[in-house]
Formats: structure tokens, sequence, C-alpha cells
């Protein structure tokens, strides 16, 4: 989830502690009961921030589970998951915060790894990527 402050000046991001950088929140879709990966992605930014979301600010309108950006990377063995290594195919939406309140949730991200950055501040392409659409299309001002 690409989330935006209330005032659309600031972006969400959490300390990814296996890739060791900040980037936005995500996680994994649930098969039941969920419908597409735009439920996915605000489900997870609210379990894994306590942020509220007041609003998706999608890509398309007439199309709005299209994502902003697709991103596959290879995610390291895990071997304490017992996972090999894999790729994920990241599907990241916009959204627009209702308040810059964030919770830890228990079992999730601590709230000292996650916090609120100014716009130009995110170092990783993918999060650029996603960042100049959302200037490029008029959902953010430049």
């Amino acid at each position: 989830a690409i989330i935006l402050s209330p005032d659309r000046q600031k972006v969400l991001l959490i300390y990814h502690k296996l890739f060791y950088r900040w980037q936005q929140p995500g996680g994994h879709w649930e098969r039941d009961p969920e419908a597409n990966p735009l439920v996915t992605a605000q489900r997870e930014a609210e379990e894994e921030t306590g942020v509220v979301i007041a609003q998706s600010i999608p890509f398309n309108s007439k199309y709005p589970l299209v994502p902003l950006v697709i991103d596959t990377h290879v995610v390291p063995e895990q071997p304490k998951k017992e996972e090999p290594p894999h790729y994920h195919h990241d599907f990241r939406y916009g959204f627009v915060a209702k308040s810059e309140a964030l919770t830890a949730q228990a079992g999730e991200v601590n709230i000292g790894d996650m916090g609120w950055f100014d716009l130009d501040a995110p170092e990783t392409e993918e999060l650029q990527t996603a960042i100049a659409k959302l200037r490029r299309f008029g959902l953010i001002l430049a």
C-alpha cells in the first residue's frame, strides 16, 4: 500500500527487517474471504500500522483494481520460516489516511519502525515510480 497523509504531502513507510530498508507496508493475500488485491493492500496497511484508510486513490477510476505498480522481486531464503528463496509479485495501490495516527499492532510492526516521510525521501526505485505516477496523474501535487 502506498499510503499518503491526509494532506497528500507525506508517505507512510515501515522499516523492513528482512531487506534492511524503509518501504511501504504490505503483506500476503488471503484467499478466503478477500476478493481482490486492493482489499488485501488496505487490510495489510491497517493491520501493520494501525492507520485508518480514508479512501483509495485509483490509478484509473474506471478500473480501480489496476494497481499503480506491479513489482516482481526475489525474496531470500528464510530458514526460520522454512521458506526457500521465492518470487513475490507486489500489486501496489494508493490510499489516503484519515489521520497521521499510527498504532503498533501485536505481532506486526513496532511503532519505532514506522513513520511518515517526505514524498521525495523514499530511496527505492519502485516506490518512487508509484509516487511519480500519482504526481503525473494529478493525484498528488508536484
